[in-house]
């Protein structure tokens, strides 16, 4: 049987790492993200693409763009022993220049899995909303 205070408790701990992912990327610190993200991390775009553990953090830390805010929307998660999912809506306001600038919406699924005491990232997948 589920213990309803450790799923809020791992719930938290995931928001949070969310939070902490969220400062990472729009920092572009590389570093700082991969703490996250498990050795067999996988990045999946609705297109098909598959991106592993490094392409995806050379690939924050080389964006071309600034990110000036990333925000969540309607985060939930659950969670099933070891395995806990997030899904939601990822808001990215971004600047490439002056006049190049916009809003990204992005809806993910994110998946973690409890590694040697530690939540980690193992599947982020993510669709663009148009």
């Amino acid at each position: 049987m589920n213990n309803p205070n450790h799923n809020k408790d791992v719930e938290q701990i995931i928001e949070g790492i969310g939070r902490e992912i969220y400062t990472a990327i729009q920092r572009k610190d590389a570093d700082s993200l991969k703490q996250f993200l498990a050795d067999d991390f996988v990045h999946r775009s609705a297109d098909g693409t598959e991106t592993d553990k490094q392409e995806f953090l050379r690939g924050i830390r080389e964006m071309s763009f600034e990110i000036k805010s990333i925000t969540g929307q309607h985060e939930h998660v659950s969670v099933y022993g070891d395995v806990a999912v997030m899904t939601g809506v990822q808001n990215a306001e971004w600047r490439q220049s002056e006049t190049e600038q916009g809003l990204n919406s992005v809806a993910f699924a994110d998946v973690f899995t409890m590694q040697d005491g530690k939540w980690l990232l193992v599947l982020a997948y993510g669709a663009e909303l148009q």
